[in-house]
């Protein structure tokens, strides 16, 4: 990682800080650009003691609907600055969408790589 840039060899995971409450998350978050909302994570990676800030439904791939808890919180990806974002708890995996992803420039680098930038 240089100065206000990435570069993931995981592809097409961006290594990311999320911070909800008091604490603070290291996971390695996939990049889904067709997930139109910010960051979810798994239900596990969340401090129960944690209570969510609402819930919100989401409308998944195959049409049907669910309702998520959801934080208000902070994720960091790189250098680049602190980001205020809803984070919602849902599956197995953590994702980033587009809520986070609009906000640099992401080179997916013939599948090897993932480069973002400010």
């Amino acid at each position: 990682m240089t100065a206000g840039r990435l570069i993931s060899p995981r592809f097409p995971y961006l290594p990311s800080r999320v911070t909800i409450g008091g604490q603070h998350m290291d996971v390695e978050a996939l990049l889904d650009t067709g997930f139109d909302g910010d960051v979810i994570l798994p239900p596990r990676l969340i401090d129960g003691g944690v209570p969510p800030d609402g819930h919100m439904r989401w409308t998944l791939a195959d049409d049907s609907t669910v309702l998520t808890p959801y934080y208000l919180g902070t994720v960091r990806i790189g250098t680049m600055g602190s980001f205020n974002l809803v984070i919602s708890t849902l599956g197995n995996e953590p994702l980033v969408g587009l809520g986070l992803a609009i906000n640099f420039t992401i080179t997916l680098d013939h599948g090897r790589q993932v480069i973002v930038e400010p």
